[in-house]
């Protein structure tokens, strides 16, 4: 499969740069937001014993993409971010950073996966789209962890190929995500990679659509020659479907998760297998000017209680909901990044995966209902 994929790869850079260079056409697109926010007792303590949780602050991004058509079904896309940060937050060398220390030893910007703020310009995206007789393809650094509905959805950028082939009101594709390329050096167990493999389908009808996919996860990045080497294998198939009925829209999505969360290679460890579920309905209805709707969601946390299997609470670890923000606070992929995630009685270790059970942007272990107008 893997010698199948850099053949094709191979395959779709050649055609691709054998063409022109010249850009015939480049559509520019974007987005500048400048927030600000005053949150009270983000820790969750009670306010008698409440000292430092209040936060104010205010925060922004700059975001340009950019697609370069370079022939006709052939084009290059990129994106980047700019002075994504806080206000206030920065490393420019003044006389006045340099006598009061601020921003260097504990700045957030390293240049770190993960890092909350970016000194200048970060491109997060470049890919090429490109169209042949046997399909669609998209290969480079490009989005990912973003199927159907926003349930659940990520938007992150992650390097990989995409194939989608178009059959009347069919479209059926496949995807590889290479999250991870190591060799961890050790034999047998020398394979580190973490790979995330696709196949999809989705049907378009006159009142909206409905999709299916099957999703394999491949970890191995905990493989080495300790007796504690384990890999991960995790199975997700996800329906959806979106309808609009004159005013009324409606969607809904399903996740049904399974696997071995942690499969040991050394004899003597206890497997832990893995079986999650979830479920998401949200109607909205508009009326003129106004609207209302309405949102319901499952998702089964985990039994503490069995140590040989994780029922739920597997998003966090997956990084699957960081771009979906159903409220204000709870769950809000910005909220969490500049203020942080909730503390207070939310904390926790989960026994069986060692994960820190503090409410973040990642939903898990909810009954979830909305209204809003």
């Amino acid at each position: 499969m893997k010698k199948f994929w850099i053949v094709l790869l191979a395959l779709g850079l050649v055609a691709a740069f054998a063409m022109s260079a010249s850009a015939a056409d480049v559509k520019f697109s974007g987005s500048y937001y400048l927030a600000g926010i005053y949150a009270d007792n983000n820790s969750l303590t009670q306010e008698e014993t409440r000292a430092t949780s209040a936060q104010a602050l205010f925060y922004q991004r700059l975001r340009i993409q950019t697609e370069f058509k370079v022939a006709e079904g052939l084009s290059l896309v990129t994106r980047f971010d700019a002075l994504e940060k806080k206000w206030g937050q920065g490393t420019a060398f003044t006389a006045w950073r340099a006598s009061n220390s601020y921003d260097v030893t504990n700045r957030s910007s390293q240049g770190f996966l993960g890092n909350k703020a970016q000194e200048n310009i970060e491109f997060e995206r470049a890919y090429l789209d490109f169209t042949t007789k046997i399909g669609r393809f998209n290969i480079g650094y490009q989005n990912f962890v973003a199927w159907g509905t926003m349930f659940l959805d990520t938007h992150i950028t992650r390097p990989g190929i995409k194939y989608f082939v178009p059959a009347g009101p069919v479209t059926i594709g496949a995807a590889i995500e290479k999250i991870v390329d190591r060799n961890t050096g050790a034999g047998a167990m020398a394979a580190g990679d973490k790979d995330i493999y696709d196949i999809f389908a989705i049907y378009k009808f006159t009142a909206g659509e409905a999709g299916l996919l099957y999703q394999y996860n491949a970890d191995n990045t905990s493989r080495s020659t300790l007796a504690t080497s384990y890999s991960t294998k995790l199975s997700a198939i996800v329906p959806y479907a979106k309808m609009k009925f004159g005013p009324v829209y409606v969607e809904a999505e399903a996740i049904y998760g399974f696997g071995d969360l942690r499969k040991y290679e050394v004899a003597g460890n206890n497997d832990i297998s893995a079986e999650a579920l979830a479920l998401y309905i949200h109607g909205k209805a508009a009326f003129g000017a106004a609207y209302v709707g309405g949102m319901f969601i499952y998702m089964r946390g985990d039994d503490w209680g069995t140590t040989d299997k994780v029922e739920g609470s597997l998003a966090a670890g997956l990084l699957a909901g960081d771009a979906f923000n159903p409220c204000l606070m709870l769950w809000n992929g910005e909220y969490t990044t500049w203020v942080g995630n909730f503390g207070g009685n939310a904390n926790g270790n989960n026994p069986v995966t060692g994960g820190f059970n503090n409410i973040s942007t990642y939903m898990d272990n909810v009954w979830f209902y909305q209204l809003y107008a």
